[in-house]
């Protein structure tokens, strides 16, 4: 179950074949080549500030730098390809990023790919009497920066300012400038890049401003705006039904900006919330908080079973059938459910037993997942993953009992990992798929974590030391890449072989797991 891409090294079969077509020179050659994939697996630079996005299927990578690097001298720190693939023109040690690099990997096909560099840089100004956030427009190089109705445009202070990367000089200086009846220029200077920028300050009739809202199920994040001359903002808010008002002071302030998490709501409630300062209010916003719902059957308590294969689901009526396994599969030359219910290593009830083993040869991991066990093929199998669901929670609780035995088969480009100790994982993600996302581990066709855009939030738990015989009880925070986007699918899965859907790991690992539950605080 985990994130990975399927190499697929060439057979023994091609080099005899291409042995006998060199003994038979007269003999055309009509027989195609083996298509092994050149694809760059991971690539990792000095001041790298995330895991690079890797497209395979549009042969692209992204490396998202700190806005203090230079781009015309990066230093590589890593460069991985798949199946030994020779790169033209050589990777160097230097990479100049301020435009996108384009190498050639060769196998037994060419493959073009493209690395693009992009650096985020924060940008800010912040001023007397200041309303609302600076407006930056990084295409035509204008600042709009509002302030109060009354100041005086003639006599500004800036009180900060950043235009450019970390370190980066500003000339004039800003604190020498106060004049800005008309617009202003100022450049920013970073090693030999230099960049001008156009100020303008537009007076503002707005003194407090409620903002967006954006509603989880027991907290919201809220904005709002405010002329900073007049003292310290807050929020108030309270229950639409109710007359009190709360006051919410614990903020962050960003020159005329400020936000708030305001935590402590319940589900599916109806509140209000104003934004204040001073003895200014600004207009009254309603929400609706979201529900938070739990995954059926996540204490594993129900199981049924079905023919040779046992299900953690009471029935497999459609509204029942919310978790499977690789059972279908390991039962289809004889009689072996790698996942089962446990009723005496438990924290409460029954739990689920997941168990790494060899059936006739082939590795089968022992996992559980949201989602379905479509059909068999040859030895691998299609799966749907993921089931309807759209709220928002922030973890995923619960407790594991795991064993890890050293891994003892493997997939040739895992054979390097044979000896080392299995790792069980657990994690969870919250997509926005138009329907289940399909994986087919016959074809290659695994979930890319990474870099599939539809994913909203991501946490996972890895574990290759075990846990003593013993449950330890867990929290995997979720990581929302979109606090706006509202997900259709949520995806929980539990192995106790990570590399189990490549037919890797130890055929004596054990992985308990028990009481799952989902969390919204």
């Amino acid at each position: 179950m985990a994130n990975r891409k399927n190499n697929i090294t060439a057979s023994r079969l091609w080099g005899g074949l291409l042995a006998l077509l060199l003994f038979a020179g007269c003999i055309e050659n009509d027989i195609p080549y083996p298509v092994l994939k050149g694809a760059i697996t991971d690539i990792r630079v000095s001041g790298q500030i995330s895991s690079p996005a890797i497209n395979e299927a549009e042969q692209t990578v992204e490396i998202f730098l700190a806005d203090s690097v230079d781009l015309k001298s990066v230093t590589l720190l890593n460069f991985e390809v798949s199946n030994d693939a020779t790169v033209t023109p050589p990777i160097t040690t230097r990479l100049d990023l301020t435009q996108p690099l384009v190498y050639t990997l060769t196998t037994f096909q060419d493959y073009v790919w493209t690395i693009t560099a992009s650096q985020s840089i924060e940008r800010y100004i912040k001023v007397e009497n200041q309303v609302g956030q600076a407006v930056f427009d990084t295409n035509s190089k204008i600042v709009i920066v509002y302030v109060a109705a009354d100041a005086d445009l003639s006599n500004i202070k800036i009180l900060d300012m950043k235009l450019g990367p970390h370190g980066s000089a500003i000339i004039p200086d800003y604190r020498n400038i106060t004049d800005f009846t008309t617009s202003q220029q100022f450049g920013w200077f970073y090693k030999d890049r230099y960049e001008t920028w156009t100020i303008r300050l537009v007076k503002s009739s707005i003194s407090v401003s409620t903002g967006s809202v954006n509603a989880f199920a027991k907290y919201a994040l809220v904005e709002g705006e405010y002329n900073t001359s007049l003292g310290t903002p807050s929020f108030q808010f309270k229950k639409k039904s109710e007359s009190q008002w709360h006051d919410f002071t614990d903020i962050k302030l960003d020159g005329g900006a400020f936000s708030a998490k305001i935590s402590g709501l319940e589900p599916e409630t109806e509140y209000v919330v104003k934004a204040v300062a001073g003895s200014v209010s600004g207009t009254e916003k309603s929400f609706v908080t979201e529900s938070a719902p739990q995954i059926p059957n996540s204490g594993f308590e129900n199981w049924c079973k079905e023919g040779k294969s046992w299900f953690p689901n009471a029935d497999l009526t459609a509204a029942n059938y919310i978790w499977d396994s690789g059972n279908i599969g390991s039962n289809t030359l004889g009689e072996k459910n790698p996942t089962t219910a446990e009723e005496s290593v438990t924290i409460k009830g029954k739990a689920a037993k997941l168990a790494s083993t060899s059936i006739v040869g082939v590795f089968a991991a022992g996992n559980i997942y949201t989602g379905k066990y479509v059909k068999t093929i040859g030895i691998g199998a299609q799966l749907d993953f993921g089931i309807p669901f759209t709220a928002r929670p922030s973890s995923l609780k619960g407790y594991y009992n795991y064993t890890p035995s050293p891994i003892d088969k493997a997939r040739s480009q895992y054979a390097h990992l044979k000896g080392q100790n299995d790792c069980c994982n657990i994690y969870i993600i919250l997509a926005d798929w138009d329907k289940p996302f399909e994986i087919n581990t016959t074809d290659g066709k695994f979930l890319d974590i990474q870099n599939d855009k539809h994913i909203i939030a991501h946490g996972e738990l890895l574990d290759d030391k075990g846990t003593g015989g013993k449950y330890r009880e867990f929290e995997i925070k979720l990581n929302y890449r979109d606090l706006k986007r509202t997900p259709k699918y949520i995806l929980v899965v539990a192995a106790a072989s990570r590399y189990g859907d490549y037919f890797t790991g130890g055929t004596s690992s054990l992985l308990y797991v028990d009481e799952f539950s989902l969390s919204y605080e």
